[in-house]
Protein backbone atom coordinates (compact mmCIF):
# COMPACT_ATOMS: atom_id res chain seq x y z
CA UNK A 1 0.00 0.00 0.00
CA UNK A 2 2.92 2.35 0.68
CA UNK A 3 4.31 2.05 -2.83
CA UNK A 4 1.59 4.18 -4.38
CA UNK A 5 -1.78 3.41 -5.88
CA UNK A 6 -2.53 -0.30 -5.39
CA UNK A 7 -3.51 -2.69 -8.15
CA UNK A 8 -7.07 -3.89 -7.62
CA UNK A 9 -8.00 -7.41 -8.72
CA UNK A 10 -11.66 -8.31 -9.22
CA UNK A 11 -12.64 -11.97 -9.54
CA UNK A 12 -15.93 -12.48 -11.36
CA UNK A 13 -17.63 -10.19 -13.87
CA UNK A 14 -21.22 -10.91 -13.00
CA UNK A 15 -23.44 -7.87 -12.38
CA UNK A 16 -21.96 -7.11 -8.94
CA UNK A 17 -18.33 -7.48 -10.08
CA UNK A 18 -18.92 -5.58 -13.31
CA UNK A 19 -20.50 -2.64 -11.48
CA UNK A 20 -17.56 -2.53 -9.06
CA UNK A 21 -14.94 -2.87 -11.81
CA UNK A 22 -16.50 -0.20 -14.01
CA UNK A 23 -16.81 2.30 -11.17
CA UNK A 24 -13.24 1.79 -9.94
CA UNK A 25 -11.73 1.87 -13.43
CA UNK A 26 -13.73 4.99 -14.35
CA UNK A 27 -12.41 6.77 -11.26
CA UNK A 28 -8.81 6.04 -12.24
CA UNK A 29 -7.96 2.98 -10.17
CA UNK A 30 -5.53 0.39 -11.53
CA UNK A 31 -7.95 -2.51 -12.12
CA UNK A 32 -7.40 -6.04 -13.39
CA UNK A 33 -10.41 -8.32 -13.89
CA UNK A 34 -10.55 -12.12 -13.87
CA UNK A 35 -13.26 -14.28 -15.40
CA UNK A 36 -13.39 -17.62 -17.20
CA UNK A 37 -15.49 -16.25 -20.08
CA UNK A 38 -12.98 -15.09 -22.70
CA UNK A 39 -15.54 -13.13 -24.73
CA UNK A 40 -16.37 -11.14 -21.62
CA UNK A 41 -12.71 -10.24 -21.11
CA UNK A 42 -12.43 -9.10 -24.72
CA UNK A 43 -15.51 -6.93 -24.21
CA UNK A 44 -14.05 -5.46 -21.00
CA UNK A 45 -11.14 -4.17 -23.08
CA UNK A 46 -13.17 -2.95 -26.05
CA UNK A 47 -15.73 -1.36 -26.02
CA UNK A 48 -15.61 -1.72 -22.21
CA UNK A 49 -17.97 -2.62 -19.40
CA UNK A 50 -21.23 -0.71 -19.68
CA UNK A 51 -23.42 0.07 -16.67
CA UNK A 52 -26.98 1.36 -17.10
CA UNK A 53 -29.99 1.87 -14.84
CA UNK A 54 -29.58 4.26 -11.94
CA UNK A 55 -25.99 4.83 -13.14
CA UNK A 56 -24.78 5.28 -16.71
CA UNK A 57 -21.09 4.73 -17.42
CA UNK A 58 -18.68 2.78 -19.60
CA UNK A 59 -15.15 1.85 -18.58
CA UNK A 60 -12.50 0.06 -20.61
CA UNK A 61 -10.25 -2.28 -18.66
CA UNK A 62 -6.98 -3.22 -20.35
CA UNK A 63 -5.76 -5.67 -17.72
CA UNK A 64 -7.63 -8.96 -17.91
CA UNK A 65 -6.97 -12.52 -16.74
CA UNK A 66 -8.61 -15.83 -17.60
CA UNK A 67 -7.33 -17.68 -14.53
CA UNK A 68 -5.96 -17.10 -11.03
CA UNK A 69 -2.41 -17.72 -12.23
CA UNK A 70 -2.83 -15.02 -14.88
CA UNK A 71 -4.31 -12.68 -12.29
CA UNK A 72 -1.35 -13.22 -9.96
CA UNK A 73 1.08 -12.04 -12.67
CA UNK A 74 -0.36 -8.52 -12.29
CA UNK A 75 0.63 -8.60 -8.58
CA UNK A 76 -2.71 -7.29 -7.27
CA UNK A 77 -2.55 -5.68 -3.84
CA UNK A 78 -6.27 -6.02 -3.06
CA UNK A 79 -8.40 -8.79 -4.56
CA UNK A 80 -12.20 -8.57 -4.45
CA UNK A 81 -13.87 -11.97 -4.75
CA UNK A 82 -17.09 -10.92 -6.51
CA UNK A 83 -18.23 -14.32 -7.79
CA UNK A 84 -21.21 -16.02 -6.16
CA UNK A 85 -20.55 -17.50 -2.72
CA UNK A 86 -21.31 -21.03 -3.98
CA UNK A 87 -18.08 -20.85 -6.01
CA UNK A 88 -15.90 -19.55 -3.15
CA UNK A 89 -14.37 -22.93 -2.26
CA UNK A 90 -13.26 -23.62 -5.82
CA UNK A 91 -11.89 -20.09 -6.18
CA UNK A 92 -9.90 -20.46 -2.96
CA UNK A 93 -8.46 -23.81 -4.10
CA UNK A 94 -7.02 -21.99 -7.12
CA UNK A 95 -5.91 -18.94 -5.13
CA UNK A 96 -4.02 -21.15 -2.69
CA UNK A 97 -1.52 -21.99 -5.45
CA UNK A 98 -0.73 -18.35 -6.28
CA UNK A 99 -1.43 -16.49 -3.04
CA UNK A 100 1.26 -14.09 -1.81
CA UNK A 101 1.40 -12.67 1.75
CA UNK A 102 1.08 -9.08 0.51
CA UNK A 103 -2.31 -9.77 -1.12
CA UNK A 104 -5.40 -8.52 0.71
CA UNK A 105 -8.43 -10.77 0.07
CA UNK A 106 -11.91 -9.25 0.21
CA UNK A 107 -15.18 -11.20 0.18
CA UNK A 108 -17.56 -9.17 -2.00
CA UNK A 109 -20.40 -11.69 -1.87
CA UNK A 110 -23.60 -12.61 -0.08
CA UNK A 111 -23.73 -14.99 2.87
CA UNK A 112 -22.41 -15.69 6.34
CA UNK A 113 -18.77 -16.37 7.26
CA UNK A 114 -17.20 -16.00 3.79
CA UNK A 115 -14.36 -13.96 5.27
CA UNK A 116 -13.73 -16.64 7.89
CA UNK A 117 -13.61 -19.29 5.18
CA UNK A 118 -11.03 -17.22 3.27
CA UNK A 119 -8.84 -16.79 6.35
CA UNK A 120 -9.04 -20.45 7.36
CA UNK A 121 -8.49 -21.86 3.86
CA UNK A 122 -5.49 -19.67 3.09
CA UNK A 123 -4.15 -19.77 6.64
CA UNK A 124 -3.92 -15.99 6.91
CA UNK A 125 -4.40 -13.62 9.85
CA UNK A 126 -6.71 -11.16 8.11
CA UNK A 127 -9.45 -11.35 5.51
CA UNK A 128 -11.80 -8.54 4.53
CA UNK A 129 -15.53 -8.32 4.03
CA UNK A 130 -17.78 -5.89 2.19
CA UNK A 131 -21.55 -5.85 2.64
CA UNK A 132 -22.91 -4.64 -0.70
CA UNK A 133 -26.02 -2.51 -0.73
CA UNK A 134 -26.48 -2.32 -4.48
CA UNK A 135 -27.88 -4.82 -6.96
CA UNK A 136 -28.04 -5.36 -10.68
CA UNK A 137 -28.61 -7.88 -13.41
CA UNK A 138 -26.89 -8.88 -16.63
CA UNK A 139 -28.52 -7.49 -19.78
CA UNK A 140 -25.86 -8.47 -22.32
CA UNK A 141 -22.20 -9.34 -22.76
CA UNK A 142 -20.27 -6.82 -20.66
CA UNK A 143 -23.50 -4.98 -19.85
CA UNK A 144 -25.12 -4.75 -16.42
CA UNK A 145 -28.13 -2.80 -15.25
CA UNK A 146 -27.79 -1.27 -11.79
CA UNK A 147 -31.28 -1.59 -10.33
CA UNK A 148 -30.81 0.08 -6.98
CA UNK A 149 -28.25 1.37 -4.50
CA UNK A 150 -29.05 2.11 -0.88
CA UNK A 151 -25.80 3.59 0.45
CA UNK A 152 -23.61 3.01 2.21
CA UNK A 153 -21.84 -0.27 1.58
CA UNK A 154 -19.83 -1.45 4.59
CA UNK A 155 -16.31 -2.85 4.91
CA UNK A 156 -14.55 -4.48 7.84
CA UNK A 157 -11.69 -6.84 8.61
CA UNK A 158 -11.70 -10.30 10.21
CA UNK A 159 -8.39 -10.44 12.09
CA UNK A 160 -7.41 -13.46 14.17
CA UNK A 161 -11.01 -14.23 15.10
CA UNK A 162 -12.09 -10.65 15.77
CA UNK A 163 -13.67 -7.94 13.65
CA UNK A 164 -11.73 -4.70 13.35
CA UNK A 165 -10.88 -1.86 10.98
CA UNK A 166 -7.38 -1.12 9.70
CA UNK A 167 -5.52 0.82 7.01
CA UNK A 168 -6.86 -1.47 4.29
CA UNK A 169 -10.51 -1.02 5.31
CA UNK A 170 -9.89 2.74 5.38
CA UNK A 171 -8.42 2.62 1.86
CA UNK A 172 -11.22 0.43 0.48
CA UNK A 173 -13.89 2.74 1.92
CA UNK A 174 -12.18 5.84 0.54
CA UNK A 175 -11.56 4.27 -2.88
CA UNK A 176 -15.09 2.92 -3.32
CA UNK A 177 -16.66 6.15 -2.12
CA UNK A 178 -14.57 8.19 -4.53
CA UNK A 179 -15.80 5.95 -7.36
CA UNK A 180 -19.44 6.69 -6.53
CA UNK A 181 -20.10 3.55 -4.47
CA UNK A 182 -20.35 5.21 -1.04
CA UNK A 183 -18.79 2.87 1.54
CA UNK A 184 -18.09 3.10 5.28
CA UNK A 185 -15.61 1.09 7.34
CA UNK A 186 -16.89 -0.52 10.53
CA UNK A 187 -15.71 -3.02 13.16
CA UNK A 188 -19.38 -4.15 13.31
CA UNK A 189 -19.29 -5.66 9.84
CA UNK A 190 -20.64 -9.02 11.10
CA UNK A 191 -23.86 -7.33 12.25
CA UNK A 192 -24.35 -5.91 8.75
CA UNK A 193 -23.63 -9.38 7.31
CA UNK A 194 -26.29 -10.88 9.58
CA UNK A 195 -28.84 -8.23 8.60
CA UNK A 196 -28.37 -8.74 4.88
CA UNK A 197 -28.31 -12.53 5.21
CA UNK A 198 -31.58 -12.57 7.16
CA UNK A 199 -33.26 -10.30 4.61
CA UNK A 200 -31.87 -12.24 1.63
CA UNK A 201 -32.85 -15.60 3.09
CA UNK A 202 -36.43 -14.49 3.62
CA UNK A 203 -37.20 -13.88 -0.04
CA UNK A 204 -34.42 -15.48 -2.11
CA UNK A 205 -35.29 -19.02 -1.02
CA UNK A 206 -39.07 -18.49 -1.24
CA UNK A 207 -38.91 -16.90 -4.69
CA UNK A 208 -36.45 -19.50 -5.96
CA UNK A 209 -38.80 -22.34 -5.01
CA UNK A 210 -42.10 -20.69 -5.98
CA UNK A 211 -41.04 -18.71 -9.05
CA UNK A 212 -42.51 -15.48 -7.66
CA UNK A 213 -41.06 -12.00 -7.89
CA UNK A 214 -40.24 -10.32 -4.58
CA UNK A 215 -43.34 -8.14 -4.86
CA UNK A 216 -45.61 -11.09 -5.61
CA UNK A 217 -44.21 -13.14 -2.71
CA UNK A 218 -44.93 -10.36 -0.22
CA UNK A 219 -48.39 -9.65 -1.69
CA UNK A 220 -49.57 -13.28 -1.41
CA UNK A 221 -50.69 -14.17 2.12
CA UNK A 222 -49.11 -17.63 2.30
CA UNK A 223 -45.64 -16.65 1.11
CA UNK A 224 -45.81 -13.41 3.12
CA UNK A 225 -46.37 -15.54 6.22
CA UNK A 226 -43.42 -17.79 5.30
CA UNK A 227 -41.19 -14.74 4.81
CA UNK A 228 -42.11 -13.42 8.26
CA UNK A 229 -41.39 -16.80 9.85
CA UNK A 230 -38.03 -16.91 8.05
CA UNK A 231 -37.21 -13.48 9.48
CA UNK A 232 -38.22 -14.59 12.98
CA UNK A 233 -35.85 -17.55 12.82
CA UNK A 234 -32.96 -15.47 11.48
CA UNK A 235 -33.39 -12.76 14.11
CA UNK A 236 -33.52 -15.30 16.92
CA UNK A 237 -30.37 -17.07 15.72
CA UNK A 238 -28.52 -13.77 15.17
CA UNK A 239 -29.39 -12.73 18.73
CA UNK A 240 -27.93 -15.98 20.04
CA UNK A 241 -24.77 -15.16 18.08
CA UNK A 242 -24.53 -11.78 19.83
CA UNK A 243 -26.34 -9.54 17.33
CA UNK A 244 -29.60 -8.14 18.68
CA UNK A 245 -31.52 -5.95 16.22
CA UNK A 246 -34.01 -4.66 18.80
CA UNK A 247 -37.64 -5.23 19.74
CA UNK A 248 -38.99 -3.67 16.55
CA UNK A 249 -36.68 -5.63 14.23
CA UNK A 250 -39.34 -7.96 12.86
CA UNK A 251 -41.57 -5.04 11.87
CA UNK A 252 -38.66 -3.14 10.32
CA UNK A 253 -37.37 -6.12 8.38
CA UNK A 254 -40.86 -7.07 7.19
CA UNK A 255 -41.52 -3.50 6.07
CA UNK A 256 -38.26 -3.54 4.12
CA UNK A 257 -39.27 -6.70 2.27
CA UNK A 258 -42.72 -5.31 1.52
CA UNK A 259 -41.04 -2.52 -0.43
CA UNK A 260 -39.28 -5.02 -2.71
CA UNK A 261 -39.80 -4.48 -6.41
CA UNK A 262 -41.43 -6.68 -9.02
CA UNK A 263 -38.13 -8.31 -9.96
CA UNK A 264 -36.62 -11.73 -9.54
CA UNK A 265 -33.91 -12.26 -6.91
CA UNK A 266 -30.68 -13.75 -8.24
CA UNK A 267 -31.37 -17.13 -6.65
CA UNK A 268 -34.54 -17.54 -8.72
CA UNK A 269 -32.59 -16.61 -11.84
CA UNK A 270 -29.99 -19.25 -10.92
CA UNK A 271 -32.69 -21.90 -10.57
CA UNK A 272 -34.29 -20.90 -13.87
CA UNK A 273 -30.89 -21.21 -15.58
CA UNK A 274 -30.10 -24.47 -13.76
CA UNK A 275 -27.06 -23.08 -11.95
CA UNK A 276 -25.78 -23.68 -8.39
CA UNK A 277 -27.38 -21.38 -5.82
CA UNK A 278 -26.06 -19.58 -2.74
CA UNK A 279 -28.58 -21.23 -0.41
CA UNK A 280 -25.81 -22.79 1.74
CA UNK A 281 -24.61 -19.28 2.60
CA UNK A 282 -28.12 -17.91 3.29
CA UNK A 283 -30.95 -20.07 4.64
CA UNK A 284 -28.51 -22.95 5.01
CA UNK A 285 -26.17 -20.81 7.12
CA UNK A 286 -29.02 -19.69 9.38
CA UNK A 287 -30.02 -23.33 9.84
CA UNK A 288 -26.42 -24.26 10.72
CA UNK A 289 -26.16 -21.47 13.27
CA UNK A 290 -29.53 -22.54 14.67
CA UNK A 291 -28.21 -26.05 15.19
CA UNK A 292 -25.09 -24.61 16.86
CA UNK A 293 -27.20 -22.71 19.40
CA UNK A 294 -29.97 -25.28 19.78
CA UNK A 295 -32.58 -23.12 18.04
CA UNK A 296 -35.16 -24.68 15.74
CA UNK A 297 -35.21 -23.22 12.21
CA UNK A 298 -37.86 -25.28 10.38
CA UNK A 299 -38.60 -22.77 7.61
CA UNK A 300 -34.98 -22.01 6.71
CA UNK A 301 -34.11 -25.71 6.99
CA UNK A 302 -37.02 -26.75 4.78
CA UNK A 303 -36.24 -24.24 2.03
CA UNK A 304 -32.57 -25.25 2.16
CA UNK A 305 -33.56 -28.89 1.71
CA UNK A 306 -35.92 -28.08 -1.15
CA UNK A 307 -33.35 -26.01 -3.01
CA UNK A 308 -30.58 -28.56 -2.50
CA UNK A 309 -32.93 -31.22 -3.92
CA UNK A 310 -33.78 -29.03 -6.92
CA UNK A 311 -30.07 -28.41 -7.55
CA UNK A 312 -29.33 -32.10 -7.24
CA UNK A 313 -31.94 -32.85 -9.92
CA UNK A 314 -31.00 -30.30 -12.54
CA UNK A 315 -27.23 -30.47 -11.96
CA UNK A 316 -27.30 -34.26 -12.12
CA UNK A 317 -25.33 -34.71 -8.93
Amino acid sequence: MERGKPTIGIIGLGPVGSILAAHLAKSGEDVVVEDIVKELLFTAKEPGLHISGIRELTARIDKTAGSMSELSKFNPDIIFVAAKACFLNSILSELERVYKPEMKLVSFENGLDNEQLIAETLGIDTAYRVVINYAGNKIGLGKAKMNWFQPPNYVGAFHRGKYITDETTKHIAKMMTASGLTTEETPEIKKHVWEKTILNSALCSICAVTGQTMKDAMAFAYTHDLAVKTLEEGLEVAKADGYDFGNDALNRFTSYLEKGGAHKPSMLIDVENKRPTEVDFMSGAIARYGKKYGISTPVNSTFTGLLKTMENRYLGR
